[in-house]
């Protein structure tokens, strides 16, 4: 009888073997073949073009209000000035008073126009204040950069400072690219759009959203949009050895809640037995302990269906026999905050508040606490989830309401259209050996505005990343590489051409 069941189970280990190794090997290659694209010149002033650019101070702070208006039309003025194919032959409009939109008229009205999207605006420098590097360019201090922020300086084969890789890069790319085909004589068969918001750090409400309405109102339908994005990255996913193109082909939404605690104040030699920081203190610790629910799909599976060809038998696998594998697999992933992040709704406690002095207790407590969506979710189910984690009466949890507070995520775009064909092979001509592939952008972008102008919204930023290159992205030390502008100005050329002829 023993012998039998022994038997039995044999048998079902090897049919198990037998399903989970076929369905490792039937999977094909999404990859297409593309012959790598004919070097071209570019022009020896880009460089200081883009180095110029990062040295106009063009700032998105909370408060609207502190915005440099001198700097945001300088921006224009830079423009203008530098790209006189570009503000000359293309129809220009600015939108609310430091947006850019241009159009290049296409020769056949059939075909639905392209956008292309980026944003002048920078995040202000964490930890030092703007007026120190007013006043102190060149001296270093122990927060300090290697070199200024505001410098674009150029130097160790970097182009260094503020707005580098988040987003004058893209700016300038296009409009480098744009002016060199203009210069070329080449006349796209498709329009194009170019749009350039002037607040996208603060959530695009004045620049991006404005551009968008005034494209509706003009009944605009595009073929494609694409925005700053995703990299060029290597080592995301286990068992791809290759670097990988990741195309944003959704994005997170986002909602900022804030968590308060009202106590009855006072000296803090008589505290409570629980104050209202302990109390908010132990909701952040609540929230923290009880993550959203993890799950492999729509954009994220869609990563997965394009990189488990490329990975060695093993992993192949697993990634191909989630039916099996699939809380392994989230229990890896989940690990790592990169890759846990593609996975679930995260929290992200940002800033908290008390008392402004040491000796007295505070009267309110409250902690503004950052949710980053995945699509799927909103923020109402956000909120949901805070109150029923939290269960204190004690702790009110409230959605802020200003106009960068809160977004939902739409849907995932379309990776069978042309839009994503045509990116697919425009990556693979002009950086040869990477992989292509969809994945989820983790952060938010402009391209949400543009939603009812086209469902085929991608985002990716054509640049090479290394690990220590990606952190300085918002942080310390923004840079790029001299040799990855010139590819983004390539790309950017190749791109238009592909859809333009």
């Amino acid at each position: 009888m023993i012998k039998k069941i022994l038997l039995l189970l044999l048998l079902v280990i090897v049919i198990l073997g037998a399903i989970l190794s076929y369905n490792a090997l039937k999977v094909s290659s999404k990859q297409i073949s593309a012959k790598p694209a004919a070097d071209i010149e570019i022009p020896e002033n880009a460089v200081k073009h883009l180095s110029e650019a990062i040295q106009i101070e063009t700032i998105s702070y909370e408060d609207v209000q502190d915005r440099d208006t001198v700097a945001s039309q300088a921006i224009l003025d830079y423009i203008q000035k530098t790209y006189p194919l570009v503000d000359s032959l293309l129809k220009k409009e600015v939108i609310a008073e430091y947006s850019l939109l241009y159009t290049w008229q296409g020769t056949d009205k059939n075909l639905a126009p392209i956008i292309l999207l980026a944003h002048t605006d920078v995040v202000p420098i964490e930890g030092v204040p703007r007026e120190y590097w007013k006043k102190n360019p060149e001296k270093p201090t122990e927060q300090s950069w290697k070199y200024p922020p505001f410098s674009g300086t150029i130097a160790e084969d970097y182009i260094w400072g503020r707005g580098s890789l988040d987003d004058k890069m893209n700016v300038f790319g296009i409009l480098e690219a744009v002016e060199m085909l203009l210069g070329e004589g080449f006349q796209s068969k498709r329009t194009i759009y170019l749009a350039f918001g002037h607040d996208e750090e603060v959530g695009g409400k004045e620049g991006a959203k404005k551009i968008a309405e005034n494209l509706q109102k003009k009944g605009v339908k595009a073929e494609f949009i694409l925005d700053e994005g995703l990299f060029i990255l290597k080592g995301l996913v286990p068992g791809v050895e290759k670097p990988v193109a990741y195309i944003g082909a959704a994005e997170k939404g986002f909602v900022n809640i804030e968590l308060s605690v009202l106590g009855e104040g006072g000296h803090s030699s008589r505290p409570p037995l629980q104050t209202p920081i302990g109390i908010l203190s132990q909701a952040i610790v609540s929230l923290e302990s009880h993550p959203f629910t993890a799950n492999i799909d729509g954009a994220s599976q869609a990563m997965l269906e394009y990189l488990t060809p490329e990975m060695p038998f093993l992993n192949r696998l697993a990634f191909n026999n989630r039916w099996l594998f699939e809380s392994v697999l989230i229990s890896q992933m989940s690990k790592k905050s990169a890759s846990n992040a593609i996975l679930r709704t995260t929290i992200a406690p940002t800033m908290l508040e008390g008392s402004q002095k040491a000796n007295v207790l505070p009267i309110r407590a409250k902690v503004t606490v950052n949710f980053r969506i995945k699509p799927g979710e909103t923020s109402q189910t956000v909120l949901a989830h805070v109150n029923e984690v939290v269960g204190d009466e004690r702790v009110k949890a409230n959605i802020l309401s200003r106009g960068f507070d809160n977004n939902n995520p739409i849907p995932i775009s379309d990776i069978n259209s042309t839009g994503f064909k045509v990116l697919h092979q425009t990556i693979k001509e002009i950086f040869p050996g990477v992989l292509v592939s969809p994945a989820l952008m983790i952060a938010g972008t402009d391209s949400k505005h543009f939603y009812e102008i086209s469902q085929n919204i991608y985002r990716f930023s054509p640049v090479y990343l290394r690990e220590d290159e990606l952190a300085s992205f918002h942080g310390k030390d923004e840079r790029v590489s001299i040799q990855n502008f010139k590819k983004t100005i390539h790309f950017y050329h190749q791109l238009i051409g592909n859809f333009g002829k």
